[in-house]
């Protein structure tokens, strides 16, 4: 007898293909009956047919279903047969919003290998065409302006179909049935190039002369899927400094992008896990080692990643790139961000020429509007088998991350901390992250950082919030915007911890109940403790409602507050003090600057030592951040962060494998254990002064404040019979000190917990928010 399956599928099933795949699988099988996009509520499919084969169809849709989707659950109820249908079909969208409900949206997908196929068929009608796409690729939630996913709700909207695209289309069969960016040369977005004058260049192919314009060494601005790059060849360095020169960008590293998988091993020796993630449809940059005896020139390698041992490589995602490296001699582009630093993502052409005069020489611009701005995601391997987010952005959001132990009707929204920020929305035990935002402490992103907050309540059908989430520091550009909001709303207002989000993240990340206790290792550059001190190399023990710090780096005192954060010589001087003799510091510090305009004297240090002392102008901070800058100054690696993390990053790249140990110091303060930095700091002058070579120094060093850490961790852990040490904060993508605490916390039979969802850095600040939210509504 035939028998009927009311089939509901959540999880990413809907602008992936999944319908299409549904319709073959259940034509193939001899069934009658639908399937139907629920708008924000998965797929709905009802099937009739003989029992086998309906049994069989339900084995290929948990087996084989697009590899771009993913399936979260399947529920069945099982009835007879109405013999109501006479063939299987594609019912169009349903509208309905559910107020509890949560979707999965489809992040933005790198092109699939059978749309490449045709971008090079001279027989295709997507030959050449650099916007081609299916369904499954292309740009998603860059191109979503509401729900459900279907064409008139994307920017795809502004380009009607012509008669042969909408042929396919609409054919169930067809690649590019219900593919909602699809489109072709006769109806979709174009590309032109542009002059640094701003002029149209016009009768010309476009991407083949931008290709001659970067063989010229040109600096082409590439206008994207979710912003915009900044291009230039590498097999020549003189591109790559001019690039430089023209941002005022002397030292943070550019990304590259690969012609393809095979020659990233000409210039970088990616492990199997990094050429497989990257190979990915999500595509990523990934941060993978330098190769000695490249066949990139070594001008060009270190102007792309001054004084660092890797670089940031991604493959092409979008059609244009794979048109550019048809017709280039270039192994590799520079593909980096085309925006300063702490502003958001140029979309729009004309901002794009306006801001970029002067910096770009040519202008490669499209006319699709960009809805969502997403940066590269950046990940970076802190083991063999152990990828962590540097940046979650395209390829990743608006991906949620699911909390099973909270109520399924709270929400919440977090608006982060200050920097490397992102924010987020939790619905139906759901917590969706936006894209990288980037520093907010300026107006720009606090802007850029609402209206993605209201652009995932509105697609999310969130009307009204339980509470907001932001940072203890009441000084942040995104506390107000929160205090204001909740105000208006009327709801509560949590204010969260630093480090306390940070260890709420770990929660998130590893699905862990929000009552459950860990130890958490903290450890960046700096937060703001519960009594405004600084707070950066801190063990927390706590969960999601309440912390307590049982040690960590005894603080220091540094000079100049946020000056410490730029010039490591303040950072060596705030931790040493006294403690060693004022020739001693100006020796190990000669040459150094404490300030842009201001180089260290025996005057300058007396000042600072003195101010010091009497507590003026000082920060008294716990950091990991700064004890590693005052190392790598110590060690003469770098002096100066002119970028983020930059002294820590080049001690990393500058350490070699050591047996060399250095042993801690601990001090203990009541229930309080903490690591004495300035015995660290001396033992690694002494070492120096041995002539115990740097690599080996820098990473001893290392090694010492992971294993340090970890030790104390453990001990509380053990005192407090808890089972689970976490890492958390900027220092947790270090892989070094990583691994130290990873070995220590195995080696003493504890469970370790490091980041794999969620960002360990500030970019996972907003998860920790709403967990914490969420546990104390």
């Amino acid at each position: 007898m035939k028998q009927r399956a009311e089939i509901h599928v959540t999880g990413i099933v809907q602008g992936v293909g999944f319908r299409p795949f549904v319709y073959r699988v259940a034509t193939d099988h001899s069934l009658v009956g639908f399937v139907l996009n629920l708008g924000d509520a998965g797929v709905q499919i009802v099937v009739e047919g003989k029992r086998s084969e309906i049994d069989d169809f339900l084995k290929q849709l948990h087996s084989n279903p697009p590899s771009i989707s993913r399936i979260d659950s399947v529920d069945i109820e099982w009835g007879s047969a109405t013999n109501t249908f006479d063939s299987f079909s594609i019912k169009k969208s349903s509208t309905k919003r559910s107020t509890e409900s949560a979707p999965e949206m489809p992040p933005d997908i790198a092109i699939c290998e059978d749309c490449v196929g045709e971008l090079r068929s001279s027989d295709s009608r997507w030959y050449q065409y650099p916007f081609t796409s299916c369904a499954a690729c292309g740009p998603r939630y860059s191109t979503i302006t509401s729900l459900p996913y279907d064409r008139p709700n994307t920017t795809m909207v502004d380009f009607p179909l012509c008669n042969v695209c909408n042929t396919g289309y609409t054919s169930p069969l067809d690649r590019r049935y219900h593919a909602q960016t699809t489109a072709c040369d006769s109806c979709g977005p174009r590309y032109q190039l542009y002059d640094a004058d701003g002029k149209l260049l016009k009768g010309i192919n476009c991407i083949d002369q931008a290709a001659r314009l970067l063989e010229s060494n040109s600096v082409l601005a590439l206008h994207g899927i979710g912003g915009t790059h900044l291009v230039t060849k590498t097999s020549d360095y003189k591109p790559i400094r001019v690039l430089r020169e023209r941002k005022n960008r002397f030292q943070r590293p550019f990304a590259i992008m690969a012609k393809n998988p095979e020659v990233l091993f000409q210039f970088s020796v990616p492990t199997e896990n990094e050429l497989q993630l990257m190979k990915t449809w999500r595509r990523p940059i990934i941060l993978v080692k330098k190769r000695d005896g490249s066949s990139l020139p070594q001008e060009s390698l270190e102007e792309i990643s001054p004084g660092l041992d890797t670089l940031g490589v991604m493959l092409p995602y979008a059609p244009l790139h794979h048109l550019l490296f048809d017709n280039l001699d270039e192994d590799a582009l520079v593909m980096t961000s085309a925006n300063p630093t702490g502003v958001p993502m140029y979309i729009d052409p004309s901002v794009i020429t306006s801001e970029l005069g002067g910096v770009a020489d040519y202008f490669l611009l499209h006319n699709r509007r960009i809805h969502q701005r997403a940066d590269d995601s950046v990940i970076k391997f802190v083991g063999s088998e152990n990828p962590v987010f540097i940046r979650r952005a395209r390829g990743y959001v608006p991906e949620p991350l699911v909390m099973d132990h909270i109520h399924p009707s709270t929400k919440v929204v977090a608006v982060g901390p200050e920097l490397k920020s992102t924010g987020a929305v939790l619905k139906s035990k759901k917590i969706y992250m936006t894209q990288h935002i980037g520093d907010t402490d300026r107006v720009e992103n606090i802007d850029f950082l609402r209206n993605s907050i209201n652009h995932l309540m509105f697609l999310l059908g969130i009307d009204g919030v339980d509470g907001y989430a932001c940072d203890l520091h009441p000084e942040f550009l995104s506390t107000d915007l929160a205090e204001k909001i909740s105000s208006e709303m009327d709801v509560p207002l949590y204010r969260v911890q630093h480090h306390h989000a940070h260890l709420a993240s770990m929660l998130v990340d590893h699905k862990m109940n929000l009552d459950t206790s860990i130890v958490c290792i903290t450890a960046d550059g700096y937060g703001y403790g519960p009594n405004g001190e600084g707070w950066g190399g801190d063990i927390l023990v706590g969960n999601g409602t309440d912390f307590l710090r049982r040690g960590g780096l005894a603080p220091s005192l540094y000079p100049g507050g946020d000056l410490s954060a730029r010039y490591a010589a303040r950072s060596l001087i705030g931790i040493l003090g006294n403690a060693v003799e004022t020739e001693d510091i100006l020796t190990v510090l000669s040459g150094s600057r404490i300030a842009s305009d201001m180089d260290l004297s025996e005057e300058t240090l007396s000042l600072l030592l003195r101010a010091r002392k009497q507590d003026i102008n000082v920060l008294r901070s716990t950091s990991v951040g700064r004890f590693l800058d005052a190392a790598a100054i110590a060690l003469r690696i770098c002096s100066e962060n002119s970028y983020d993390g930059e002294c820590p990053m080049k001690l990393e790249a500058h350490a070699s494998d050591s047996d060399l140990t250095i042993e801690p110091d601990f001090v203990s303060n009541g229930d309080v254990i903490e690591l004495n930095p300035v015995d660290s700091l001396i033992k690694i002058l002494n070492l120096k002064k041995e002539g115990i070579s740097i690599p080996k120094i820098a990473y001893a060093v290392q090694r010492h404040i992971g294993q340090a850490l970890a030790n104390m961790a453990c001990d509380i852990a053990e005192a407090e019979d808890i089972e689970y040490v976490g890492f958390s904060g900027g220092v947790a993508l270090n892989r070094i000190i990583t691994g130290a605490i990873v070995d220590v916390v195995n080696s003493r039979t504890k469970k370790s917990l490091i980041h794999d969802r969620v960002p360990p850095g500030d970019g996972g600040v907003s998860a920790g928010q709403i967990a914490v939210a969420a546990a104390k509504c």
